[in-house]
């Protein structure tokens, strides 16, 4: 803080230093959320090919993609995002279990699931893609 000026403004320090650290930030965060939008999209269209595949439906393709995105997916979860009831929430990861493209782990209220033996890999090595942040200031 004393390099920019102290805790009292003054107009005579040079705070071009601190403007570069924000824009750089700024910056690095946008290509932060731009993977993250993109990696997404990409493994939603790759899932939404798959529909027909193993009887998976377009409503099922959000349980799919949430494993995908975040590890795992729970009933409650995939039931609110899709505004369906249990019971069908419950049929619909059941059916995706049966398919094998997931696999329950635990019992009752601890219960999720997760990537199955037959879970899309080209799915998961999109998610798995490394990304490199730049710096557009760096001369």
């Amino acid at each position: 803080m004393a390099r920019h000026g102290g805790p009292v403004w003054s107009p005579e320090p040079d705070t071009s230093p601190w403007i570069k650290f924000n824009l750089l930030a700024y910056h690095q965060q946008t290509q932060r959320v731009q993977r993250r939008v993109d990696r997404s999209n990409d493994c939603w269209m790759q899932l939404m090919e798959k529909t027909g595949t193993h009887g998976v439906t377009e409503r099922q393709v959000t349980a799919l993609h949430e494993v995908a995105m975040v590890g795992r997916v729970r009933r409650s979860r995939y039931e609110k995002a899709e505004a369906i009831n249990t019971q069908q929430a419950t049929r619909d990861l059941q059916a995706l279990t049966k398919a094998r493209l997931l696999t329950a782990v635990g019992r009752t209220k601890g219960r999720h699931y997760v990537a199955g033996p037959r879970f899309p890999e080209r799915v998961l090595a999109t998610v798995c893609r490394h990304h490199t942040i730049s710096n557009p200031y760096a001369t």
